[in-house]
């Protein structure tokens, strides 16, 4: 059996060969098994890096959070994540509440996640995993508010970010601001809220956006929407969605994004050139990865692809696994 527990410690290069072929095999037949692993390794890389005996024994949830609750108390009555949970990365605690890494010690008080904004600096961006599967870069001056719980899918934005929101049938994704809201099912956009303002850009599905001052549209993949003092403008085709979201760096969200489709925003991202085999060009991918470099991009996709990877010079080949 392939848990968290077994997963840390092949992170830490303590596990056994077999246990780490035991990984190695279970990452390999699932795309789910692959994202699961990611993000336990972000979750240890972010810790260790401003806290080192996060790497000796993994704490409990609880732990975590009544030490973030100490540091915090003086300055306010609600709660907020410390720097070293959100840091620049923005991915441990977060993680924590949506994969469950480390478990409560104490079963006989409930881990009741208090997590629920996170800020960001002028110069900062910071990449949060929700609950429910949806991903949000987040960019500088900005702030998102969000209830940890998987069934509640409503957030409330200020600022910038880019949403790759995971498909429930049934279930919409909100996402409230002082000029309007926008809600989709399975999407990739980038909405600006700034007051009475808000600027969306659609780089895959639908989003229907409604007006605080009146007015309702549903703008497709390749369009953008804006509000102004709270009333809706038309809506208008733009040549290059994916060009309008530079600003996120080297970051790439993926929610069943067909793999020729991954592929393109790969080499937009970091300027290389990729081909995909057609017989797989359809397989879809689900993962996410933030600040990472080409090999690591290429190594995740491939093995969250079932493909094979091989990369010359600047040209990426992605074929069927042999």
């Amino acid at each position: 059996m392939v848990d968290d527990e077994l997963l840390f410690r092949v992170l830490k290069r303590r596990a056994s060969a077999d246990e780490q072929e035991l990984v190695r095999r279970w990452r390999a037949a699932s795309p789910d098994h692959e994202a699961r692993f990611e993000a336990v390794r972000q979750i240890l890389e972010a810790a260790s890096r401003a806290n080192p005996w996060l790497l000796t024994t993994p704490p409990s949830t609880l732990d975590l959070l009544e030490e973030a609750a100490r540091r915090d108390a003086p300055r306010s009555r609600s709660w907020r994540p410390p720097w070293w949970l959100l840091g620049s990365v923005g991915v441990a605690a977060v993680a924590i509440a949506a994969v469950g890494v480390w478990r409560a010690e104490r079963p006989a008080r409930p881990p009741a996640l208090a997590i629920s904004e996170l800020v960001t600096g002028p110069d900062e961006t910071s990449t949060i995993g929700l609950s429910d599967g949806t991903v949000v870069r987040l960019g500088g001056s900005s702030q998102l508010r969000f209830d940890p719980r998987a069934d509640q899918r409503t957030v409330r934005l200020k600022g910038r970010a880019y949403f790759a929101v995971a498909k429930q049938e049934g279930q919409p994704f909100r996402v409230e601001t002082e000029a309007g809201d926008l809600i989709v099912l399975g999407t990739r956009f980038d909405a600006d809220a700034r007051a009475g303002d808000l600027r969306t850009v659609v780089v895959e599905g639908r989003v229907a956006v409604t007006a605080a001052r009146g007015g309702e549209a549903r703008i497709s993949a390749g369009q953008v929407s804006r509000v102004v003092d709270g009333k809706l403008l038309p809506t208008v085709p733009i040549p290059d969605a994916s060009g309008e979201t530079k600003w996120v760096g080297r970051f790439l969200a993926f929610q069943n994004t067909p793999l020729k489709q991954a592929a393109r925003e790969i080499e937009r991202v970091y300027g290389v050139r990729v081909t995909v085999d057609s017989a797989i060009a359809e397989r879809t991918i689900t993962t996410w990865l933030a600040d990472r470099s080409l090999a690591e991009v290429v190594r995740i996709v491939c093995a969250a692809s079932l493909a094979t990877c091989l990369t010359e010079k600047n040209v990426v080949s992605i074929s069927g696994s042999s």
